[in-house]
């Protein structure tokens, strides 16, 4: 097992990073979150386990998809009992098609990052603040004095110019 100090917090920065991209992946090949919690545990325990033979830490990613994958299917196979797990060849297609979708979604949030950071501070600002968890367009107009319908109009225009921004960004990267 790893225990330098720096590869420990090289691990723990490159996991955080990944981690909502796991879930997502593994969601897609376990029944249950709980079935998700229990896969990802031992996925990230594995992965430090052998974080040491990763020659390059710029494919931790898709490293750490792989043992994720391997270790959702044998977590499927130890529910084999129930009625309503998938066989393994299907579970095989899904992990495929949820690889793919997982890379997309990274693509257009990545995209979507790029494209937060064109816009000037102040529309930057007013967009990410109204998507907020618990905020809303009339608390957020009350709070800072502004008419409720001008801010529907400005958050609808700057979501309209970000779709439009991730749109040609993934079109001149080659992807859609």
């Amino acid at each position: 097992m790893n225990e330098n100090p720096s590869n420990y917090e090289t691990f723990m920065r490159l996991l955080i990073e990944e981690e909502s991209a796991v879930k997502a992946y593994v969601r897609r090949l376990v029944p249950t979150w709980h079935d998700v919690e229990e896969v990802v545990q031992q996925t990230s325990l594995i992965a430090w386990k052998k974080f040491d033979e990763l020659d390059d830490i710029n494919r931790f990613g898709g490293w750490l998809m792989t043992i994720a994958r391997f270790e959702s299917l044998k977590y499927r196979r130890s529910l084999a009992r129930s009625p309503l797990v998938f066989s393994d060849k299907l579970a095989e297609q899904l992990a495929d098609a949820a690889g793919s979708i997982v890379a997309d979604d990274a693509d257009r949030q990545q995209a979507l990052e790029g494209c937060l950071q064109k816009l000037d501070q102040a529309k930057r600002e007013l967009i990410l603040n109204v998507h907020q968890p618990g905020v809303t367009i009339r608390g957020y107009a009350q709070q800072n004095s502004r008419p409720e319908q001008a801010i529907y109009k400005s958050v609808h225009r700057l979501r309209q110019k970000l779709l439009m921004c991730v749109k040609q960004t993934l079109a001149d990267q080659g992807l859609s």
